[in-house]
Protein backbone atom coordinates (compact mmCIF):
# COMPACT_ATOMS: atom_id res chain seq x y z
CA UNK A 1 0.00 0.00 0.00
CA UNK A 2 2.69 2.47 0.93
CA UNK A 3 5.54 3.67 -1.24
CA UNK A 4 8.28 1.85 0.71
CA UNK A 5 10.85 1.16 -2.02
CA UNK A 6 13.65 0.59 0.49
CA UNK A 7 11.78 -2.07 2.41
CA UNK A 8 10.75 -2.32 6.02
CA UNK A 9 12.58 -3.53 9.05
CA UNK A 10 11.69 -4.43 12.60
CA UNK A 11 12.41 -1.94 15.36
CA UNK A 12 15.28 -3.12 17.49
CA UNK A 13 17.41 -4.18 14.53
CA UNK A 14 20.34 -2.07 13.34
CA UNK A 15 18.36 -0.04 10.83
CA UNK A 16 20.12 2.02 8.17
CA UNK A 17 20.10 5.79 8.18
CA UNK A 18 17.79 7.01 5.45
CA UNK A 19 18.89 10.46 4.32
CA UNK A 20 16.73 12.13 1.70
CA UNK A 21 17.62 15.78 2.19
CA UNK A 22 19.90 17.99 4.25
CA UNK A 23 17.39 20.72 4.94
CA UNK A 24 16.91 21.52 8.61
CA UNK A 25 13.57 21.58 10.37
CA UNK A 26 14.51 24.78 12.19
CA UNK A 27 14.93 23.15 15.60
CA UNK A 28 12.50 21.67 18.09
CA UNK A 29 9.69 23.52 19.78
CA UNK A 30 9.99 23.51 23.55
CA UNK A 31 6.46 22.74 24.54
CA UNK A 32 4.17 20.48 26.51
CA UNK A 33 0.52 19.55 26.37
CA UNK A 34 -1.66 18.30 23.52
CA UNK A 35 -0.54 20.84 20.96
CA UNK A 36 2.68 22.20 19.54
CA UNK A 37 2.48 24.84 22.24
CA UNK A 38 4.49 26.81 24.76
CA UNK A 39 2.50 27.30 27.94
CA UNK A 40 4.72 30.07 29.24
CA UNK A 41 3.26 33.48 28.54
CA UNK A 42 6.50 35.27 27.71
CA UNK A 43 6.70 34.67 23.97
CA UNK A 44 6.60 37.61 21.62
CA UNK A 45 3.40 38.15 19.65
CA UNK A 46 3.47 36.34 16.32
CA UNK A 47 2.55 37.74 12.96
CA UNK A 48 -0.33 36.07 11.11
CA UNK A 49 1.02 34.31 8.06
CA UNK A 50 -0.10 31.79 5.47
CA UNK A 51 0.80 28.24 4.60
CA UNK A 52 -0.51 26.43 1.54
CA UNK A 53 -1.89 23.03 0.67
CA UNK A 54 0.79 21.25 -1.36
CA UNK A 55 -1.16 18.68 -3.38
CA UNK A 56 -4.56 17.33 -4.33
CA UNK A 57 -7.79 19.07 -5.24
CA UNK A 58 -7.02 22.09 -3.04
CA UNK A 59 -3.40 22.48 -4.09
CA UNK A 60 -2.19 26.05 -3.54
CA UNK A 61 -5.10 27.00 -1.28
CA UNK A 62 -4.29 28.95 1.89
CA UNK A 63 -3.94 27.46 5.37
CA UNK A 64 -4.32 30.33 7.83
CA UNK A 65 -1.60 30.39 10.46
CA UNK A 66 -1.23 32.81 13.38
CA UNK A 67 2.59 32.82 13.31
CA UNK A 68 3.02 32.34 17.06
CA UNK A 69 6.03 30.45 18.37
CA UNK A 70 3.89 27.91 20.19
CA UNK A 71 3.11 26.18 16.89
CA UNK A 72 5.79 24.45 14.81
CA UNK A 73 4.41 23.71 11.33
CA UNK A 74 6.01 20.82 9.47
CA UNK A 75 8.21 22.16 6.68
CA UNK A 76 6.68 21.98 3.21
CA UNK A 77 9.35 19.68 1.78
CA UNK A 78 8.85 17.19 4.62
CA UNK A 79 5.06 17.31 4.29
CA UNK A 80 5.35 16.71 0.55
CA UNK A 81 7.67 13.73 1.03
CA UNK A 82 5.37 12.30 3.70
CA UNK A 83 2.36 12.33 1.40
CA UNK A 84 4.41 10.98 -1.50
CA UNK A 85 5.07 7.95 0.70
CA UNK A 86 1.43 7.55 1.75
CA UNK A 87 0.19 7.93 -1.83
CA UNK A 88 -3.20 6.22 -2.30
CA UNK A 89 -3.44 5.14 1.34
CA UNK A 90 -4.97 8.56 2.09
CA UNK A 91 -7.85 8.28 -0.36
CA UNK A 92 -11.11 7.32 1.33
CA UNK A 93 -9.52 7.14 4.78
CA UNK A 94 -10.32 8.83 8.09
CA UNK A 95 -7.49 11.17 9.06
CA UNK A 96 -6.62 11.74 12.73
CA UNK A 97 -4.43 14.82 13.26
CA UNK A 98 -3.83 14.39 16.98
CA UNK A 99 -1.63 17.44 17.59
CA UNK A 100 -3.28 19.76 15.10
CA UNK A 101 -1.28 22.99 15.34
CA UNK A 102 -2.11 24.65 12.01
CA UNK A 103 -4.24 21.73 10.83
CA UNK A 104 -2.00 21.30 7.78
CA UNK A 105 -1.90 17.51 7.99
CA UNK A 106 -5.69 17.26 8.11
CA UNK A 107 -6.20 19.79 5.32
CA UNK A 108 -3.58 18.10 3.15
CA UNK A 109 -5.25 14.73 3.71
CA UNK A 110 -8.68 16.06 2.80
CA UNK A 111 -7.25 17.68 -0.32
CA UNK A 112 -5.79 14.32 -1.33
CA UNK A 113 -9.03 12.41 -0.95
CA UNK A 114 -9.49 11.49 2.72
CA UNK A 115 -13.18 10.93 3.44
CA UNK A 116 -13.06 12.90 6.68
CA UNK A 117 -10.67 14.19 9.33
CA UNK A 118 -10.64 14.54 13.10
CA UNK A 119 -8.29 17.22 14.40
CA UNK A 120 -7.34 17.68 18.05
CA UNK A 121 -5.86 20.95 19.29
CA UNK A 122 -5.92 22.37 22.81
CA UNK A 123 -4.90 25.97 22.08
CA UNK A 124 -7.99 28.07 21.38
CA UNK A 125 -6.12 30.64 19.32
CA UNK A 126 -4.85 27.87 17.04
CA UNK A 127 -8.36 26.40 16.83
CA UNK A 128 -9.70 29.77 15.71
CA UNK A 129 -7.32 29.78 12.73
CA UNK A 130 -8.06 26.12 11.95
CA UNK A 131 -11.77 26.88 11.79
CA UNK A 132 -11.05 29.89 9.57
CA UNK A 133 -9.20 27.66 7.12
CA UNK A 134 -11.95 25.04 7.22
CA UNK A 135 -14.51 27.73 6.41
CA UNK A 136 -12.37 29.14 3.59
CA UNK A 137 -11.95 25.68 2.06
CA UNK A 138 -15.61 24.72 2.66
CA UNK A 139 -14.62 21.65 4.68
CA UNK A 140 -16.86 21.96 7.73
CA UNK A 141 -18.84 18.86 6.77
CA UNK A 142 -15.70 16.69 6.48
CA UNK A 143 -13.64 18.08 9.37
CA UNK A 144 -14.32 17.60 13.08
CA UNK A 145 -12.26 19.91 15.29
CA UNK A 146 -11.91 18.81 18.91
CA UNK A 147 -10.56 21.33 21.42
CA UNK A 148 -8.85 19.49 24.24
CA UNK A 149 -6.00 17.34 25.53
CA UNK A 150 -4.99 14.58 23.12
CA UNK A 151 -3.82 12.29 25.91
CA UNK A 152 -7.26 12.40 27.55
CA UNK A 153 -9.19 12.10 24.31
CA UNK A 154 -7.19 9.41 22.51
CA UNK A 155 -8.87 6.47 24.24
CA UNK A 156 -12.27 7.43 22.83
CA UNK A 157 -11.08 8.71 19.46
CA UNK A 158 -9.04 5.59 18.72
CA UNK A 159 -11.51 3.07 20.13
CA UNK A 160 -12.42 0.03 17.98
CA UNK A 161 -14.31 1.42 14.96
CA UNK A 162 -17.76 0.48 13.72
CA UNK A 163 -16.58 -0.13 10.16
CA UNK A 164 -13.41 -0.96 8.26
CA UNK A 165 -12.62 2.50 6.85
CA UNK A 166 -8.82 2.77 7.10
CA UNK A 167 -7.23 5.36 9.36
CA UNK A 168 -4.31 7.68 8.71
CA UNK A 169 -3.05 8.75 12.14
CA UNK A 170 -0.63 11.67 12.40
CA UNK A 171 1.27 11.84 15.68
CA UNK A 172 3.32 15.04 15.40
CA UNK A 173 3.61 16.45 18.93
CA UNK A 174 6.07 19.00 20.28
CA UNK A 175 9.40 17.19 20.24
CA UNK A 176 9.91 17.59 23.97
CA UNK A 177 6.90 15.34 24.61
CA UNK A 178 8.86 12.37 23.27
CA UNK A 179 10.93 12.76 26.44
CA UNK A 180 8.36 14.10 28.92
CA UNK A 181 5.32 12.04 27.87
CA UNK A 182 6.78 9.05 26.04
CA UNK A 183 4.57 6.54 27.83
CA UNK A 184 1.42 8.45 26.82
CA UNK A 185 2.56 8.79 23.20
CA UNK A 186 3.39 5.09 23.03
CA UNK A 187 -0.06 4.32 24.41
CA UNK A 188 -1.54 6.24 21.48
CA UNK A 189 0.62 4.28 19.06
CA UNK A 190 -0.44 1.00 20.64
CA UNK A 191 -4.12 1.97 20.56
CA UNK A 192 -3.75 2.61 16.84
CA UNK A 193 -1.96 -0.67 16.20
CA UNK A 194 -4.58 -2.58 18.22
CA UNK A 195 -7.73 -0.93 16.86
CA UNK A 196 -7.09 0.52 13.41
CA UNK A 197 -8.79 -1.25 10.48
CA UNK A 198 -6.75 -3.03 7.78
CA UNK A 199 -5.01 -0.63 5.45
CA UNK A 200 -4.38 1.97 8.15
CA UNK A 201 -1.10 3.83 8.67
CA UNK A 202 0.35 5.74 11.62
CA UNK A 203 2.98 8.43 11.04
CA UNK A 204 5.01 9.72 13.99
CA UNK A 205 7.28 12.76 13.77
CA UNK A 206 10.30 13.01 16.06
CA UNK A 207 13.67 14.67 16.12
CA UNK A 208 16.42 12.74 14.36
CA UNK A 209 18.29 12.44 17.65
CA UNK A 210 15.34 10.72 19.38
CA UNK A 211 16.10 7.11 20.31
CA UNK A 212 13.66 5.25 18.04
CA UNK A 213 14.16 2.00 19.98
CA UNK A 214 11.88 3.55 22.63
CA UNK A 215 8.91 3.21 20.27
CA UNK A 216 6.64 0.14 20.50
CA UNK A 217 8.01 -2.89 18.67
CA UNK A 218 6.91 -3.25 15.07
CA UNK A 219 7.90 -3.04 11.42
CA UNK A 220 8.72 0.65 11.25
CA UNK A 221 9.96 2.54 8.22
CA UNK A 222 12.12 5.55 9.14
CA UNK A 223 12.85 8.53 6.89
CA UNK A 224 15.11 11.45 7.84
CA UNK A 225 14.92 15.02 6.57
CA UNK A 226 17.52 17.28 8.17
CA UNK A 227 16.87 17.15 11.90
CA UNK A 228 13.44 15.50 11.51
CA UNK A 229 12.60 11.79 11.46
CA UNK A 230 9.30 10.39 10.18
CA UNK A 231 8.33 6.91 11.36
CA UNK A 232 5.68 4.95 9.43
CA UNK A 233 3.95 1.79 10.61
CA UNK A 234 0.96 -0.26 9.50
CA UNK A 235 -1.04 -2.52 11.87
CA UNK A 236 0.15 -6.11 11.64
CA UNK A 237 -1.99 -8.43 9.52
CA UNK A 238 -2.62 -12.17 9.96
CA UNK A 239 -4.66 -14.22 7.51
CA UNK A 240 -6.17 -11.04 6.13
CA UNK A 241 -7.32 -9.84 9.54
CA UNK A 242 -5.94 -7.24 11.92
CA UNK A 243 -4.01 -8.87 14.78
Amino acid sequence: MLNFPRGRYTLGMNFPRKKTTRRSNGGPAKSSGASKSKHSGGSKPGKPTKLRVIGGDMRGRIIHYHGEEFTRPMKDNIRENLFNILLKAVKGSICFDLFGGTGAMAFESLSRGAASAILVEQNRQAVKFIRKTADTLDLESRLRVVTGDTFRLAGNLLAPPRDDTPWIVFLCPPYILWEESLEDLNRIIQLTLDNAPPGSVLVAETEKKFDATKLPQGEWDFREYGGTRLAFIEPAMKCGLRM
